[in-house]
């Protein structure tokens, strides 16, 4: 599996903690039992999912004014951000596949 591909699947993995986590902190203000461990643990999931998410799409070549609008109150982790990118980055032979596939497809297309 490619390392893209594992940060993607990371990234779907947390997004199915957040929605279970925000479901039992909403549960626990439904039932006036104040929570703050979830809270906490629903708030590092988000920043760890947003970071990743980052990460992946700027592997995947999008420029940071398309994956989100800037908010000057909250400006991501960059060192969190390229420790990721640096983690997952196309292999030197993931590089030179995606570019047969690509030349391969052109060719396909065009005859």
């Amino acid at each position: 599996m490619r390392n893209i591909d594992i940060l993607k699947e990371s990234l779907k993995k947390t997004a199915r903690e957040i929605r279970g986590t925000r479901y039992q902190y909403r549960e626990a203000q439904r039932n006036r039992k104040i929570s703050y461990k979830l809270l906490r643990q629903l708030e590092a999931l988000q920043y760890e999912f947003r970071h990743h998410h980052i990460a992946y799409c700027e592997l995947r070549g999008r420029t940071r004014d398309e994956i989100e609008h800037p908010n000057d109150n909250h400006y991501p982790n960059e060192r969190y951000i390229e420790q990721i990118k640096e983690k997952f980055a196309w292999s030197e032979e993931e590089i030179a596949t995606y570019e047969e596939r690509k030349g391969h497809k052109n060719e396909t297309i065009h005859s």
